[in-house]
Formats: C-alpha cells, sequence, structure tokens
C-alpha cells in the first residue's frame, strides 16, 4: 500500500437506483463523470441496502451493522427515543467516530443532524454569502428553486391521486398532504440543491492542509420531487402527461448531480488529491418509477428500490477497473474502509465483512445471500441469493398504507435469473424454496435481536445521560423535514 492513510470521500445520492447509472447499463450518456472514474474503480455489480428509507439505511452504511444491530428501525416522523438509546446501548460507533479516533478531520455536507452529526468535526449545509452574492441569492436564485420544486410536485400529487380510494379520510388526508409538502417546499429547496452541496465540498477541500480527511456528501436531488434545471432534462416534445414529465425529471436529476460531481471531482485534481483520496459513491436506496405499481416512491423490496450502485475509487490503491459480481450489502464499507487505513477492529463489531479478500481475488464471494427489511409504509423482509429473491411481509398482510392495497400478496417469489424484473410470483409453484427462505429470514432476524438485547443489556449507558444524539426540538425540526420530503 503506497499511502496507509487516504483522503476518503463518501458520496451517498439518495434514492439513486444503480440501473440509471451508464456504467451500470443505462444508455443515453446519462453519468458521464461517474462513468469515467468507474472505469478506473472498482465497481460491484449486485451491492444492496440494508433498508429502502433513509434513516436506517445510512445508519448501516455508516456503522457496518444491520438495523436490528444498531437499533434504529424506523425513519423520520416514527423515530423512537427507545431506538436511538439502544444505538448508544450496542455500543455503535459511526464511521467518523472511528475515523476522527485515527487522526482524520471529518466533515459532513448533510441536515439529517441527530445521530449522524456524531464524530464530524464540521456538519451543516449552509453556505456564507456576502454583498452582491447574498442579494442575488435571495432576489434571484432561491425564487427560481423554489418555483421549480412547486411545479415539481404538482405531477407527483397528480399520480398518487388516482392511487387513493375516494373516501372522505383520504380526501382529507390528502389536502393535509398538499398543504404541508408546499409549505415546506421553500426550506427544501435550498437543503437538497446539488449546487449547494457541491459548493460547500469545494470550499471544505480547499481548506485542507496536510491531515487526512473524511469527507461525507449526501445529494438529495434523485429524491422526490427530483429537481434539476431545465437543460437537464429530456426533450419537452418527448414529454406527455405527469408520469413521463417525473421520470424525466428524475433521469435530468441524476445527470444534474453527475455534473457537480464532475465539478468536485476537478476541485480535487486541482488541489493534487486526486491519487490518494478514495472515493465511494453509492446510494441509500434506489427509487421506483412506477414499476410494481409504485408510483415515484421507495417502497416495496424490489430491485428498483434495493439495488445500490456501488464504486470504489482509489489511484493510489486499486490500479485498474474491477467488476465484481458476488453479492455484497451497504455493511461491508465500514470494515473495508478500516483495512485500508489500518484501523483494527474486532470482526463482531461489525455485521459486515472487509470487501479487500473479493476486491484481490483471495475469494469469490463474501456471503450467499443479502437481508433488507422495510418499516415505514409496508412492514416486510427479502432475502436475495443469487438466483432468487423472496419478499414476506410480517404484519398486516403487506398493506400499504401509500397505495391503500396489497401489492402481490404476503409472500412473493421470483427467479431473477429468468425473471429479473420480478413480474412472476411463483411461490405456489414453488413452496419449498418459499418454505426455506422463510425460515432462513426467521433465524436472520432472530439472530440479529438476539445479539443486540444482549449487548443492550450488558450496558447501562442511557440516551439521557448524552444530550449531544438526542434534542427534542432538533429531532422535531428533523421529522418535519421528512413529513415534508414526501414521508407523508
Amino acid at each position: 500500500m503506497k499511502d496507509s492513510k487516504p483522503n476518503i470521500i463518501l458520496i451517498v445520492i439518495d434514492a439513486l437506483r444503480a440501473r440509471n447509472l451508464g456504467c451500470y447499463g443505462m444508455d443515453g450518456n446519462p453519468s458521464p463523470n461517474i462513468d469515467r472514474i468507474a472505469k478506473q474503480s472498482v465497481l460491484f455489480e449486485n451491492a444492496y441496502a440494508c433498508w429502502n428509507t433513509t434513516d436506517q439505511s445510512l445508519t448501516s452504511i455508516l456503522s457496518g451493522k444491520y438495523p436490528r444491530s444498531h437499533g434504529i428501525m424506523n425513519h423520520g416522523d416514527k423515530v423512537k427515543l427507545a431506538e436511538i438509546d439502544s444505538l448508544q446501548k450496542t455500543n455503535t460507533k459511526l464511521l467518523a467516530q472511528i475515523l476522527r479516533q485515527s487522526g482524520y478531520e471529518t466533515m459532513a455536507v448533510d441536515w439529517m443532524g441527530r445521530w449522524f452529526k456524531q464524530g464530524f468535526d464540521y456538519y451543516g449545509y449552509e453556505i456564507e454569502r456576502h454583498g452582491r452574492e447574498n442579494l442575488s441569492y435571495y432576489a434571484v436564485e432561491l425564487p427560481k428553486l423554489y418555483t421549480k420544486y412547486m411545479i415539481g410536485h404538482l405531477p407527483i400529487l397528480k399520480c398518487y391521486t388516482p392511487m387513493r380510494k375516494p373516501t372522505f379520510h383520504n380526501i382529507i388526508k390528502g389536502i393535509k398532504d398538499v398543504l404541508s409538502t408546499f409549505a415546506f417546499t421553500f426550506n427544501l429547496a435550498k437543503l437538497q440543491d446539488a449546487s449547494f452541496v457541491t459548493r460547500i465540498a469545494d470550499e471544505l477541500i480547499k481548506q485542507q492542509n496536510e491531515e487526512p480527511f473524511f469527507l461525507f456528501l449526501h445529494y438529495w436531488n434523485t429524491h422526490t420531487p427530483y429537481n434539476c434545471p431545465q437543460n437537464f432534462m429530456d426533450n419537452k416534445k418527448d414529454i406527455s402527461g405527469s408520469k413521463s414529465l417525473l421520470t424525466s425529471k428524475y433521469h435530468g436529476a441524476v445527470k444534474y448531480v453527475d455534473f457537480q460531481l464532475g465539478k468536485m471531482f476537478d476541485v480535487l485534481k486541482k488541489n493534487k488529491l486526486w491519487e490518494n483520496t478514495l472515493l465511494i459513491i453509492t446510494s441509500d436506496h434506489g427509487d421506483s418509477l412506477t414499476e410494481h405499481d409504485i408510483f415515484f416512491d421507495h417502497h416495496g423490496l424490489y430491485e428498483e428500490t434495493t439495488h445500490v450502485p456501488l464504486i470504489l475509487h482509489y489511484p493510489n490503491f486499486f490500479t485498474e477497473e474491477k467488476r465484481i459480481i458476488s453479492l455484497v450489502q451497504h455493511i461491508d464499507l465500514v470494515p473495508t474502509i478500516c483495512d485500508l487505513v489500518n484501523v483494527k477492529y474486532l470482526k463482531e463489531e461489525f455485521d459486515g465483512q472487509s470487501l479487500l479478500p473479493l476486491i484481490h481475488d483471495k475469494i469469490d464471494k463474501i456471503r450467499d445471500h443479502v437481508f433488507i427489511e422495510e418499516s415505514y409504509v409496508q412492514k416486510k423482509s427479502a432475502l436475495r441469493t443469487k438466483k432468487y429473491k423472496y419478499i414476506t411481509a410480517y404484519e398486516n398482510d403487506g398493506w400499504c398504507n401509500y397505495c391503500q392495497k396489497v401489492h402481490v400478496g404476503k409472500e412473493e417469489l421470483y427467479d431473477l435469473e429468468n425473471d429479473p424484473c420480478e413480474n412472476s410470483d411463483i411461490t405456489q409453484e414453488e413452496k419449498s424454496i418459499a418454505k426455506q427462505m422463510n425460515n432462513q429470514i426467521l433465524k436472520i432476524i432472530k439472530h440479529l435481536d438476539k445479539n443486540r438485547e444482549d449487548k443492550m443489556s450488558k450496558n447501562e449507558l442511557s440516551i439521557k445521560d448524552d444530550n449531544q444524539i438526542y434534542d427534542p426540538q432538533e429531532e422535531e425540526i428533523i421529522r418535519k423535514r421528512f413529513k415534508n420530503l414526501g414521508y407523508l
């Protein structure tokens, strides 16, 4: 290894589907900057999220643990104090805490706050502006963003309205959803635009000295309402109807984030940091663009939502392009980074495993399956092997609170080799396989829950003893943000 302590930049592009990047097979040159570095990187073709919503997934990315291990099993407005308590009592350390103890300066451009702030020397998303720049921002730039976001929400609402039964309850709920969504739009524009994230990242990178740094960047444009400048969208002549408009906006948002990343890559090169920087590009989950009758949202445990990009670019260490087809998961990132920067750890600290033996061809796989869950809209678990995907609802028969129906059934089984789009449920034809995979899920859940409870029982530390993680006022602000971001 040429340098034991590279700079590390972790880029999480919220709700980005792997399939929408050129390096994962998407046509039309949607991501030229990401594709360019992918040709000099380790790319994992079959990387999977652990959960399909941000709080649980991002905590797993940063901790190397399944949500059932670290305790955060709900999202946004549904996160309970007991879950944050569990995060502490399980002695869960996040990546920024680990790296800061190893001499890294730690920085994040993000707004999620709460436990995610732990270990960061800088955590925020505000840009300092002065004089004319300040005037231009408030008089021109921000009003433009407000307008784009307001317009962007309209087709989403038009798509969702026919999906709900026209009952009095749903009509009242819909009105409340619309009002709260538009009310938050003004703040959302400021929080979510990729140009703001890149601008702050560039400033932080330029300030770096000889000490290694860890920078976490959270891009949100590929999350509804898919904000992007007009020139990044498809040709207007090819767009008809709210569904095609939203799909075009999503594709445009991918291009826009890629464009902003290209600018950030240039800053790294100009500051002579490119060769000794580990770039990690992934997403917390994907999104459904009407597949499986799920309209512009990320509930469901189908491939569109669970299959994520994962690219590792580090010229000083990974010297040539490599594509790995073995199943990997977000929980494998932290142990991999620890190995790269020579941080010692006990194997039982993480649910994931280092990817380095896989990268160096010492082994051909690190797992036979990936385990995925969801809880916000539906309560389901999934097991994905090389050949099969099995999905089971363990509560309320899989009723979807967004779509007001059960999408397929309480159990679903798909042969991914012959049916990669998961269109044909073969549960009835392959009952023995479905039963075997269901039993395996139950064993995994039992094992993870027991380990978490054992760790918590040995640790009397309470969340009440640490006000840095739980601030009721901040918690309320974050919950409102999530609610108005579309988690309604």
